[in-house]
C-alpha cells in the first residue's frame, strides 16, 4: 500500500511540475497545411491546469484566424491506458506527453478532422525558443513519428496573442 500511495505521489508531482504558463515554442505536422499560418491546429498555447489528480487537463491557447486572436480552453480526458488524454477541437484529438524537462514539454497528438482525415503533431511548450541542440531532437522525433522534418514550424516568434 505504502509503494502505491508514493507512486501516486509522484505521478502527481510530475504532473502538477507541467502546470503552470507555457508558450508553443515549435509545431511539426505530417499534413503541414494545418499548422501554417492561419492553420486550423496552429496553437499558440498560455497555459495548462490539471485537475481531478490530473484525471482531467485545460489547455488554454489562442487560434490566430482572420488576423483576430480568439482564446480557448479546451478540456483532455485521461483515458484508461494512464497516459493519453482525449479531446475534442477540429476533430477528435489524442496527445500525451511524452517529454518533459523544466524548459519544456512535448506533446505528440493525432487530430481526426470532421472530414475522417488523419493529422500526426508534434507540439513543443516552453517559454524561450529551442536551443541547437534541442532542435536536433525535436527532428530526430518527428522522423520516428513519421513527420516530414520540413515540416516542423517555430512559431514563438510570430505569436502576437494576448499574454
Amino acid at each position: 500500500m505504502a509503494k502505491f500511495l508514493l507512486l501516486a505521489l509522484a505521478f502527481g508531482l510530475a504532473h502538477a511540475a507541467m502546470e503552470g504558463p507555457w508558450k508553443t515554442v515549435a509545431i511539426a505536422a505530417d499534413r503541414v497545411d494545418k499548422i501554417e499560418r492561419g492553420g486550423e491546429l496552429r496553437i499558440y498555447c498560455r497555459s495548462l491546469t490539471c485537475e481531478k489528480e490530473c484525471k482531467e487537463m485545460k489547455v488554454t491557447f489562442y487560434v490566430l484566424e482572420n488576423g483576430q486572436c480568439s482564446l480557448t480552453t479546451i478540456t483532455g480526458y485521461l483515458q484508461e491506458d494512464g497516459k493519453t488524454c482525449k479531446t475534442q477541437y477540429q476533430g477528435d484529438n489524442h496527445y500525451e506527453l511524452v517529454k518533459e524537462t523544466p524548459e519544456n514539454l512535448v506533446f505528440y497528438s493525432e487530430n481526426v478532422d470532421r472530414a475522417d482525415r488523419k493529422t500526426k503533431l508534434i507540439f513543443v511548450l516552453g517559454n524561450k525558443p529551442l536551443t541547437s541542440e534541442e532542435n536536433e531532437r525535436l527532428v530526430k522525433y518527428a522522423v520516428s513519428s513519421h513527420i516530414p522534418p520540413e515540416n516542423i514550424r517555430h512559431v514563438l516568434g510570430t505569436d502576437t496573442c494576448p499574454e
